[in-house]
């Protein structure tokens, strides 16, 4: 079961939730995963990238973003959203800025029995 999630109400399901995952892809399809603190600018979501990270963006800007249940009686947090590269540092560090398309609040297997 899935709850869908008004983007104009992210910020007041991010912020209590603390570190997420953002999930993104190279040209090869294959996933890469990391644990991440997300901040808000304005309706976009921030978040520090590495080099795997910004180089899938580069080649790849769809990416999800995922909070796991607190409790079996939680829900995951799941976004869509397409990210840019910003702020790259001389050591290829930076930021994604992640624009949200969709989200959803997804029941916890936990909790389906």
């Amino acid at each position: 079961m899935s709850i869908k999630v008004e983007l104009g109400d992210l910020a007041e399901h991010v912020s209590p939730r603390g570190a997420g995952y953002l999930v993104t892809t190279g040209a090869d399809g294959r996933p890469h995963t990391t644990q991440v603190m997300f901040e808000f600018d304005g309706s976009t979501l921030r978040a520090p990238a590495g080099r795997k990270t910004i180089h899938n963006i580069e080649s790849q800007p769809l990416v999800a973003l995922l909070w796991p249940p607190a409790s079996a009686e939680d829900y995951n947090l799941i976004i869509d959203g397409t990210a840019a590269v910003v702020d790259v540092n001389g050591e290829g560090l930076g930021y994604a800025s992640i624009e949200a398309t969709h989200a959803i609040l997804h029941r916890n297997a936990e909790a389906a029995g």
